[in-house]
């Protein structure tokens, strides 16, 4: 059997898909494509473009990286340019792929972006919940303003979920396991 990395830049179309699989039209034949783990997925039926396999890309960081809940334990000196520092902090690492918003922020716990403000503005609580790098950055900036912090959650840890862009259209799992239907 082929390897799924030969796929790599062939042009294809979504044919079909349901919650754990995904066909497509590939050099006149279908292929059915088991998602295993599946962790996001934003395909559209009718997409064509050339497939494209990732292993290792900004939009994988959030399932590749174990992630770290930073706080804060001191206000820095000026406000408006570290809020600025840490949001170019995040979107360097994240390349813009993710809202830097999504990391200082928590819908189970009502945690708003105005809540990591407010913790700024005081210097206390919680400042974020994030992949590895991106909290590894987010210290050098805090570090940067002379704003101490408190990390939890260990050393890195690394997956290994893969990624599959079909034009502008993606999935995240931690596998993908195909064959000709």
């Amino acid at each position: 059997m082929v390897n799924i990395v030969d796929l790599q830049n062939k042009i294809v179309q979504v044919d079909n898909y349901q919650a754990t699989f995904l066909t497509l039209k590939i050099d006149g034949q279908q292929i059915r494509f088991d998602l295993i783990d599946k962790m996001e997925f934003n395909l559209k039926k009718g997409t064509r473009g050339q497939l494209k396999i990732y292993e290792a890309h900004p939009l994988l960081i959030d399932y590749n990286e174990n992630t770290l809940t930073t706080y804060i334990n001191s206000k820095p000196n000026h406000f408006e340019s570290f809020i600025s520092d840490f949001e170019n902090a995040i979107n360097e690492i994240t390349g813009g792929w993710r809202d830097w918003t999504s990391y200082v922020q928590d819908r189970n716990i009502n945690f708003t972006v105005d809540t990591f403000l407010d913790n700024v503005k005081s210097g206390t609580g919680k400042l974020l919940k994030a992949p590895f790098s991106i909290t590894q950055k987010v210290v050098e900036i805090c570090k940067k303003h002379h704003v101490a912090t408190k990390v939890f959650g260990g050393e890195l840890q690394r997956c290994s979920y893969k990624l599959i862009f079909i034009a502008d259209n993606y999935v995240i799992a931690k596998e993908f396991r195909w064959h000709p239907i």
